[in-house]
């Protein structure tokens, strides 16, 4: 499953864009905002090195020689300004009388002008003294402002790149631990089957999802006591139709024995074809309901070729199924499956008759049973097309024989009952005809 098509990864994943989002958002306007307070804190920082400045220009440039000035001057401020700013003394021509030893000796402004200036990559502030006569012009760069603005943004951007993959984890960790009783009723719920339909424990879960499961337990309820009806009703009303169809049968035979001729007996005898189809869906109905109630499940393993046997032998007490069946079993050891017996006869019963009633006619049928509890059921006859669908209940194939359609439907839900897999094939195995049934029954 990828990650993103679980409901944390889309928590997660949507958390972490929009956190992701709105730090960029606030980094950008925070970095702009610490870009304009830290030029106003060196704007500040810049007059006042120039109101530093001005008495010892002043007593430097009225006071002394002016040929020792410019060193006098410079080792007595370089403690205050430091390697980052630079200065210059200019006159009111704009002639440079004094500069720091880092300043040009080029003017770094044409005009003089009270104030802040940018020029040639430079933030300058221009202090005049004495009447307009001297001009402090202190200087910085602007790479030097913005480095000072990188490292501070630096500064804070990096325990968010950090912070941001760590918010993640721990995000993914908690939301896989709240989600996790979600899990939990998932699971629950897709162990409910036919067969399963307990109700779901509702104390552990938390109340949005203990609300889910109630309504999925008043569900399942109400599922089960429609399936039981629908069980009841099959097994009653087939029990209750075989008697009367037998007394139908036997006042068929009757009529047609008293009938005067072949032309009176016809009509007794579709009578009776319709009565005897009529019983063998009865007998059908009563066997879906035996399979519905789950009566595959196995105190002890049954013998699969001894079962075998005697359904064949039963089969070929009919004279129209004399010679068409033959029965290959182990020649060594026994074939064991954890089924009931009844149930695996039922299960022979139903793949027998198929083949028989819709296998070519007059062709073989091949019961074949495998030390592995392996049973393969082969019959002669057409290809059928898409065989899987057969299992369907009431699903037949395009067939001119008579039947139910009940048959491998009852075959498939007994065998789910004990996880045993049917696999239908058409044309058989190694031939370009035929049917074949194949059960694999788990190990006994």
């Amino acid at each position: 499953m990828r990650v993103f098509d679980s409901l944390a990864g889309r928590l997660v994943a949507s958390l972490i864009l929009v956190t992701v989002a709105f730090g960029l958002v606030a980094a950008g306007t925070g970095s702009i905002t610490l870009h304009r307070e830290i030029n106003e804190a060196m704007d500040n920082s810049m007059q006042e090195a120039a109101r530093r400045l001005l008495p010892l220009v002043i007593d430097d440039l009225f006071g002394r020689e002016v040929s020792q000035s410019p060193r006098r001057l410079a080792e007595a401020v370089s403690d205050d300004i430091g390697g980052r700013l630079i200065f210059q003394v200019r006159d009111g021509s704009g002639r440079v009388l004094l500069h720091s030893y880092n300043a040009p000796a080029e003017p770094l402004t044409a005009e003089l002008a009270q104030g802040f200036s940018e020029a040639a990559g430079w933030r300058i502030y221009t202090e005049p003294a004495v009447g307009g006569t001297i001009f402090i012009q202190v200087a910085e760069l602007d790479a030097r402002r913005n480095e000072e603005t990188f490292e501070a943004a630096t500064g804070f951007l990096i325990p968010m790149v950090i912070l941001i993959p760590l918010s993640a984890l721990v995000a993914w960790l908690t939301l896989a631990r709240f989600l996790r009783p979600i899990a939990t009723l998932r699971g629950e719920i897709s162990a409910r089957h036919g067969d399963n339909l307990a109700a779901i424990r509702t104390t552990e879960l938390p109340s949005e999802l203990a609300a889910i499961a109630k309504s999925v337990n008043s569900l399942m309820r109400r599922l089960h006591m429609a399936l039981e009806a629908e069980k009841e009703f099959t097994a009653n009303a087939a029990h209750e139709l075989r008697t009367p169809i037998a007394g139908a049968l036997a006042q068929t035979e009757r009529l047609i024995a008293e009938a005067p001729d072949d032309a009176a007996r016809r009509r007794p005898r579709q009578i009776k074809a319709a009565l005897s189809n009529l019983a063998g869906l009865s007998e059908k109905l009563m066997q879906l309901a035996r399979a519905d109630a789950g009566v595959a499940a196995a105190g002890k393993p049954a013998d699969l070729a001894a079962v075998a046997a005697l359904v064949v032998e039963d089969f070929e007490q009919h004279s129209e199924n004399k010679d068409r069946l033959r029965l290959e079993t182990p020649v060594k050891g026994k074939a064991l499956a954890a089924i009931d017996t009844d149930a695996l006869a039922i299960v022979l019963r139903n793949l027998i008759e198929n083949a028989l009633r819709h296998g070519a006619e007059g062709g073989e049928v091949v019961v074949r049973i495998d030390e592995d509890a392996r049973l393969d059921v082969i019959n002669q006859g057409p290809v059928v097309p898409d065989p899987g669908s057969l299992i369907k209940r009431f699903e037949r194939g395009a067939t001119r024989a008579e039947g139910s359609g009940l048959g491998l439907a009852i075959v498939s839900r007994i065998l789910q009952q004990i996880d045993a897999t049917l696999v239908l094939n058409s044309p058989a195995s190694g031939r370009q005809d035929g049917f074949e049934a194949t059960i694999r029954f788990p190990a006994a």
